[in-house]
């Protein structure tokens, strides 16, 4: 029997349950196998055990800010692609020190699904390189 290529993993982090559901939807329809958290404590435990291959992570949430998450994830996952994304003025002015940090790309909401896939295919290493 012969399998495919592993689907690339994916973990979105937002707050707001509808937007992390929609880009589920959109990248899982896109080929990715897409995994959600509703807070960055419940993301980086996430982390740990579906060892995905890029993270999106929304920067204003409560119980953890992306920002911290981002922090961590440099600390524990240096080489893991990060995607930061914000809709609200606070958040959208801190995705510049998302990229100082190491977000590896930035996104603000609201984005297209093509600009959403555009930036996820540049943030991921190629498939089978892991």
């Amino acid at each position: 029997m012969e399998y495919g290529p592993m689907k690339q993993r994916i973990l979105v982090i937002d707050d707001e349950h509808a937007v992390g559901e929609l880009l589920k939807i959109l990248l899982t329809r896109n080929g990715y196998e897409v995994a959600t958290a509703e807070n960055g404590r419940e993301g980086l435990r996430q982390i740990d055990i579906l060892r995905p291959d890029l993270v999106i992570t929304d920067i204003t949430m409560p119980d953890m800010e992306g920002i911290e998450l981002i922090s961590i994830l440099r600390k524990e996952h240096e080489r893991l692609p990060i995607v930061a994304m914000s809709g609200n003025i606070v958040g959208r002015g801190f995705l510049k020190v998302t990229e100082l940090l190491g977000a590896t790309a930035t996104l603000n909401k609201p984005f297209s699904t093509q600009e959403l896939l555009e930036v996820v295919r540049a943030a991921l290493p190629p498939s089978g390189s892991a």
